[in-house]
């Protein structure tokens, strides 16, 4: 069999502080190594390896090779992996692509090794959100975290501007008062899509038409080429083409970490990378630009792919839930790492996470946002993954200028229409 890392190689080619009181472990009938591959790429990644390494050093019998960083085609080898017989045996999955990867993903409830909650000692009454782990009815995974977009800015340039660096803007006058001010003193006020790259954009542009009570989708049909859609993503548009708060094709996490950029929409997962940089910041939820003050929001979810039918696999299986185990007090570690909101009860409650600087800078907002339910999640549905794909490039086109917004939605809606009534 291929090794890991040689698999991830030819999958591409084919276009596919920790809790005081950790949790007694299941017994093993003998060490088996894992492998854990996470989508993980940017301080969500250091903390993840940051964990991994602390449960290896604190019992040698779970040995886990970690591999992270492939989001373009995770979703692919993931499924060709099962599919190969090379599977990863703990992976991770974002809830608008949980579905598309569905039937190649054990219930965690009914495995070859038995109920893996149970050798876990835990019960979905342990975590917040419980639901978002189901798909007819069955657990397929188990629920990690509630990440999301927020508005992370620059305490410095506000104060060059004249703006109080410990208001962010509510309202969107404020707003559009605060971009107006911070250009004035040549910098940039805001960009809407941390690196530009088109998911980033139809993100942005799916925050403003929630915020504006528009839909996405209707069952089978799309539902957002309606004039709060359209209102919505002009909003966007003129942010760059007609207002000059950015340009087309910039990347805001570069320019936000070279500090000429005042606000910058990012994720939860932004944290710890903005902390490294050293910059003088600030995070708040976007302000209320139409009806409702929301931001595009997901869920992560540990999921365990399918493996071939082997005694391998029920060792295997049986480090997993050992690891899984002893992943479960570090949760709290995890929200304070990587920035996103635990749903495991024990993780989030621990006091000693609402004292670090994480839950006061940026984890304590998103934390009550994901409480008030002002992060909201794109609808669970099969065929998001290329519902969302077939929608890209024409938000992008919008948003470079080269094509109308209404021309954009029509555009967008025929596109979805034909993923929505394939077969």
């Amino acid at each position: 069999m291929a090794s890991r890392r040689e698999f991830l190689q030819g999958m591409g080619g084919l276009g596919l502080a920790a809790m005081t009181n950790a949790l007694p472990r299941p017994a093993l009938a003998a060490p088996a190594k894992i492998w854990f591959n996470t989508l993980f790429h940017g301080g969500d990644a250091d903390a993840m390896e940051t964990i991994v390494k602390k449960i290896a050093a604190a019992d040698s019998n779970i040995q886990v090779d970690l591999t992270q960083g492939a989001w373009t085609e995770y979703y692919a080898q993931l499924y060709n992996s099962v599919v190969a017989e090379a599977a990863p045996q703990l992976g991770i999955v974002d809830d608008f692509r949980y579905e598309s990867v569905a039937q190649v993903l054990y219930d965690v409830t009914d495995t070859p090794a038995g109920n893996m909650l149970d050798r876990m000692g835990i019960k979905p009454g342990d975590f917040n959100q419980w639901g978002i782990s189901l798909v007819g009815g069955k657990p397929l995974g188990i629920p990690l975290d509630q990440n999301g977009f927020g508005i992370f800015y620059n305490k410095d340039i506000f104060k060059q501007a004249g703006l109080d660096p410990e208001k962010f803007p509510e309202t969107r006058d404020e707003f559009e008062n605060a971009c107006e001010a911070i250009k004035k003193i040549g910098k940039i006020p805001y960009h809407p899509a941390l690196s530009g790259e088109t998911r980033f954009i139809r993100r942005a542009w799916l925050g403003l038409l929630w915020g504006n009570n528009g839909k996405f989708l209707e069952g089978d049909k799309p539902a957002f080429n309606t004039d709060k859609g359209r209102e919505a993503l002009q909003y966007l548009v003129d942010g760059v083409l007609k207002r000059g708060w950015n340009k087309p094709g910039t990347n805001g996490n570069n320019q936000f970490l070279a500090g000429e950029l005042a606000m910058l929409q990012n994720g939860t997962w932004f944290y710890l990378t903005v902390e490294k940089a050293k910059l003088n910041y600030g995070c708040s939820m976007p302000p209320k630009f139409f009806e409702r003050r929301v931001a595009w929001g997901g869920y992560h979810l540990i999921v365990l792919p399918k493996q071939p039918d082997s005694k391998e696999t029920i060792a295997k299986l049986e480090t997993t839930a050992a690891f899984l185990k002893a992943f479960l007090p570090y949760t709290s570690l995890w929200g304070e790492m990587g920035g996103a909101v635990p749903l495991f009860k024990a993780g989030i409650d621990n006091p000693e996470l609402k004292q670090t600087n994480t839950w006061r800078k940026t984890l304590g907002m998103f934390a009550q946002a994901a409480a008030s339910g002002a992060m909201l999640a794109e609808p669970r549905h099969p065929k998001i993954t290329d519902v969302d794909l077939a929608i890209e490039p024409f938000t992008q086109q919008a948003y470079n200028g080269t094509m109308s917004v209404k021309d954009a939605l029509d555009q967008a809606e025929k596109a979805v229409d034909r993923v929505l009534s394939a077969s």
